[in-house]
């Protein structure tokens, strides 16, 4: 037994809340007239399951993010405020710069690279940049060498050329000297992982979004068949024979009418837009095309590890669509 159904059920809140001030209980309060509740919602699209696919990815690649038990934190750029309702309780709110790595003589960490990484992390909820003097005495410290070209390995996957500053690497009071980042803009509530770029590795392939979406209920053309136009949107340029070869039809229906078929398929770039969540995928290449005699009942869209231009595969995603 799912809880979709429950959910719905339930979906009606009433009971108001006094610990949370202004909690917005808007769409809770009519939830169980809302069909849409007792859908199944594992789409694979959706930016919080590519967000923490890409965290799983990134933590077989470099060791200190699954097992790194040495955690510095090198330097934070916060503030102290009093949130509305919060009973005199100060937060705190700002920058913090962090970097893992294994404990010296401790440790052995798996992974392709087993080298420190740098992670950046801020609970500002606007985009905020930072500006720091590298010889001040507040600036933003990396654990790498100045003259290091650190690349995030989140989207959207910018490098930063680290300055100069007055802190010695060696601690010998001559250079080279600890990398200094001389600004940076911060996503609301957002987050960084930088890495030198020669230990940078690019996200694996995925699905980042489809049209007209998972679990979509579509209306049928008289005639007890429909076409409808589909399209899938990937991370990464892909091969558009290869993800076409990939894609197959399992129609549960009534039994009536032909079996649907893949027609009129064309492939292209997109402008790269973001996620609903920082650091999510994004997409820069779509594959579309013609859904065509598709009979009333449920369309299973599987799309089984289609290759992308270097020849590297996803790994496989099921969608549906309804069509009544």
């Amino acid at each position: 037994m799912i809880s979709n159904k429950a959910w719905q059920s339930h979906g009606c809140y009433r009971l108001g809340s006094n610990q949370y001030l202004d909690i917005p209980l808007e769409k809770s309060l009519f939830g169980c007239y809302d069909d849409w509740n007792s859908l199944d919602h594992f789409d694979p699209t959706t930016d919080s399951r590519l967000l923490f696919s890409q965290f799983n990815y990134l933590r077989t690649v470099y060791g200190s993010l699954q097992d790194g038990f040495g955690l510095i934190q090198r330097g934070n750029w916060t503030s102290w405020i009093q949130q509305a309702g919060s009973n005199n309780i100060e937060t705190e709110m700002g920058l913090w710069s962090v970097s893992r790595a294994p404990i010296p003589d401790s440790q052995t960490v798996g992974g392709r690279f087993q080298d420190q990484v740098w992670m950046l992390y801020t609970n500002e909820d606007s985009m905020k940049t930072y500006n720091f003097d590298c010889k001040s005495s507040n600036w933003i410290s990396s654990p790498y060498v100045s003259g290091t070209v650190v690349k995030n390995a989140f989207a959207p996957y910018e490098e930063y050329t680290l300055q100069d500053s007055l802190s010695s690497y060696f601690n010998d009071s001559h250079a080279p000297y600890d990398g200094c980042l001389d600004n940076v803009s911060m996503d609301p509530l957002g987050f960084k992982l930088l890495l030198p770029v020669a230990q940078w590795v690019p996200p694996p392939p995925m699905v980042t979004k489809f049209t007209p979406g998972h679990d979509a209920r579509l209306l049928s053309t008289p005639g007890n068949s429909s076409s409808v136009d589909v399209v899938l949107e990937f991370n990464t340029a892909m091969s558009c024979v290869g993800v076409t070869a990939a894609i197959s039809l399992n129609m549960g229906s009534s039994g009536k009418g032909a079996a649907p078929s893949i027609e009129n398929v064309s492939c292209d770039a997109t402008n790269g837009q973001t996620g609903r969540l920082p650091s999510a995928p994004v997409s820069t290449w779509y594959w579309s095309a013609t859904l065509s005699n598709v009979p009333d009942g449920i369309l299973e869209l599987i799309v089984a590890k289609p290759p992308n231009a270097a020849g590297v595969s996803t790994t496989m995603v099921m969608l549906l669509l309804s069509f009544r």
